[in-house]
């Protein structure tokens, strides 16, 4: 079952015992401040690595380590005065274990960390929040046991979140980091859209117009039904209120446990706000964690660039393990050189465009009106535009600028998923539908709404400083 589409059922299926639910919540809470933690001890155990079922020449160990109060499973191999990768792995009880296709060739030129982090493979679950800033917390405590340098750390899944979080927190731990099909980093509503209807493809050329129009419309369909089944009242909310109650109630459910704590935060000030380079790979196909992800990833890392590795899913580390090893020692300790930042063109050779009832249009280039009416599912990639109006249609933006000083956007009656790019003045909306994801607005309150409309708002940025990052039903008002 795919990531989110699992949440949201899990959710779902909450949503329909809450009574009992909420029945339970104050024993939980009760039991979980009555109990006192252990103190530990920080000190590495060595173990036998042939005893856990990994290469006889890796070095493993236990660590007792006080941000869960938990006990951790370690392992590294390579030499040990080589420079230090540290790997932190996603979702699932294979642990570091998933890490083991690439591990023989990064051996080579460096010493290779990998934890089982808590609740996973050999670590044992705390009674704890199995969130991405404290397993932040827990790499900065692990860091120094192997490395009093900056390191390089590799996340993937769940653990390129972590990762972005741990470069955040503490980037003096830190020289580079390398992202792999990193989830969780769109708002919740866009990833479970996305996890649940796929995506049509934008391309005229690979569906007929008729049936593209009749497939986007469709999908639609779901993803409006998605949305307002995800704004019913989420049960797991009381739980928030007591991180001790959460450990408690999620202890013997880490996949879920780590899932839904994932999924409450937002990671736009540690995309915006980092300063070490980053290299991002993804698999073309994945269903997990879409491109879309790394395109806006990569769109807004200062210092970034994306590799696609074409038919490859959500583990490209299982699949596709040479041309993960050959990206990784080809990249690490180069200047990332991102494709996927267009500037803004200077010229004065604008052009207006108008869409009348079309189906599957592509446009590229510099314009200085667009306006779209009654169109279907039409691409706007890699546009300079002064202003874009779109009326009754349903189109997809991607990596594109919006320079008008007043107006930028007109969105009337229209459903615009939008990924990257700029927009420098208003964004009004009557009766609209939005999904905007990595995208920067000029403006501190860049949204007029008249009519009643949806935005969700993934890792965004109004002016210099408001991160936007929610899923919003407005009306009569500006945002």
């Amino acid at each position: 079952m795919k990531f989110y589409a699992f949440i949201l059922l899990t959710l779902l299926c909450a949503q329909t015992a809450q009574a009992n639910w909420l029945d339970k919540v104050g024993t939980i809470i009760d039991t979980a401040f009555a109990s006192n933690p252990t103190e530990t001890k920080a000190e590495l155990i060595a173990t036998s690595a042939a005893e856990h079922k990994l290469p006889t020449h890796w070095r493993s160990y236990w660590l007792n380590e006080p941000e869960f109060g938990a006990r951790i499973f370690l392992a590294d191999t390579g030499k040990i005065s080589a420079p230090v990768l540290l790997l932190v792995h996603g979702l699932g009880q294979n642990g570091l274990r998933d890490w083991l296709p690439i591990v023989p060739e990064l051996e080579k030129h460096y010493r290779v960390i990998m934890i089982d982090l808590p609740g996973f493979a050999n670590s044992p679950s705390p009674k704890a929040k199995l969130s991405p800033t404290h397993y932040a917390n827990l790499l900065h405590f692990v860091k120094p046991y192997f490395s009093h340098k900056p390191i390089t750390v590799i996340g993937h899944s769940m653990g390129g979140a972590v990762t972005l979080r741990y470069a955040q927190r503490f980037p003096e731990d830190i020289n580079q980091i390398a992202l792999i099909d990193a989830a969780g980093i769109l708002q919740r509503t866009a990833f479970v859209k996305h996890s649940a209807t796929d995506r049509i493809p934008v391309n005229p050329e690979a569906v007929p117009n008729a049936l593209l129009s009749y497939a986007i419309g469709l999908q639609d369909f779901s993803n409006n039904l998605i949305e307002k089944m995800l704004r019913l009242p989420d049960p797991t909310s009381v739980l928030g209120k007591s991180e001790l109650a959460w450990g408690t109630t999620l202890q013997g459910y880490p996949n879920i446990n780590a899932a839904l704590s994932l999924a409450e935060e937002s990671f736009a000030s540690a995309i915006f706000e980092q300063t070490k380079p980053v290299f991002i790979l993804w698999g073309s196909k994945d269903l997990v964690a879409p491109p879309r992800t790394g395109q806006l990833l990569a769109a807004n890392l200062t210092s970034s660039n994306l590799t696609i590795i074409e038919n490859a899913g959500h583990v490209p580390m299982a699949s596709h393990p040479q041309e993960v090893s050959r990206w990784l020692l080809a990249n690490l300790n180069t200047l990332p050189n991102s494709i996927l930042k267009p500037a803004p063109q200077n010229t004065s050779t604008k052009q207006n465009y108008t869409c009348d009832h079309s189906t599957g249009d592509t446009l590229r280039g510099l314009y200085a009106r667009i306006t779209l009416t009654d169109c279907t599912g039409v691409l706007l990639d890699g546009v300079v535009a002064d202003e874009l109006i779109v009326n009754d249609s349903v189109i997809e933006v991607q990596h594109s600028h919006f320079m008008a000083e007043q107006i930028s956007l007109t969105i009337n009656k229209s459903v615009v998923m939008m990924t990257g790019g700029t927009i420098n003045g208003l964004v009004k909306l009557n009766q609209a539908r939005i999904d905007f994801a990595g995208v920067n607005l000029s403006n501190s309150t860049p949204f007029t709404i008249s009519a009643k409309s949806r935005l969700v708002l993934s890792v965004s940025r109004a002016s210099n400083n408001r991160y936007l990052h929610s899923d919003l039903q407005l009306e009569n008002t500006a945002y």
